[in-house]
């Protein structure tokens, strides 16, 4: 089977220059947007805003793996794709974690920064979701890459309705809520990178 083209014909989609670009800018953004959601996070008490710095920071890691996998074989590549769905499904059970601390702990955050914080976060997927999107169809490794931001960028509208609603009830639950939505999401994402990624290391196996 011949390798899937890049739109110019002269290269594999994957070695396209835009897409390694993407990555790059990809890994940077989402490690600076690690610290900060993750600082105004623990600052706030805020469990969705916790469980999508981690998110924050295993994308960085997944667009890094990805730039290293450009140059692999295709079942290499497969593999890689293996990886970030594994890691995509330990950001849900890191979710989860933050849900039942924050039950345990009781509290409400401050709604406010919550919602900036989860607005800049928006920008940034939403951002990312658009360089990335010419790239997606493909292997598991590229669709997995595509996916997490494009999934990310949902939750930090949630996240934003639920600061809303954090404000207007004065509780944690709708906090509490989102979190437990984003670890479902990313659990979910997970299975079906892995699914894919499993089913591509049988073929190219033979």
């Amino acid at each position: 089977m011949c390798p899937e083209l890049s739109a110019e014909g002269a290269r594999p989609a994957h070695l396209a220059p835009a897409y390694r670009a993407a990555l790059v800018t990809g890994a940077s953004l989402n490690a600076i947007m690690f610290f900060t959601e993750g600082a105004v996070g623990l600052a706030i008490g805020s469990a969705a805003l916790i469980a999508d710095a981690v998110d924050f920071l295993e994308d960085a890691g997944m667009y890094s793996l990805a730039v290293v996998a450009l140059a692999w074989s295709a079942r290499n590549r497969a593999f890689a794709g293996l990886v970030m769905g594994s890691a995509m499904f330990g950001v849900g059970l890191v979710a989860v974690w933050q849900v039942i601390e924050r039950l345990l702990v009781g509290g409400a955050p401050s709604a406010p920064p919550m919602a900036g914080t989860a607005a800049v976060a928006l920008v940034v997927n939403v951002y990312c979701a658009w360089r990335l999107a010419p790239h997606r169809r493909g292997d598991a490794s590229r669709r997995s890459v595509w996916l997490s931001p494009r999934n990310d960028a949902i939750l930090n509208a949630l996240t934003i309705a639920a600061a809303g609603l954090v404000a207007w009830t004065a509780t944690a639950w709708p906090d509490l809520g989102a979190g437990i939505i984003i670890a479902a999401i990313n659990m979910s994402a997970a299975v079906g990178i892995a699914r894919l990624a499993r089913r591509e290391l049988r073929e190219k196996g033979r």
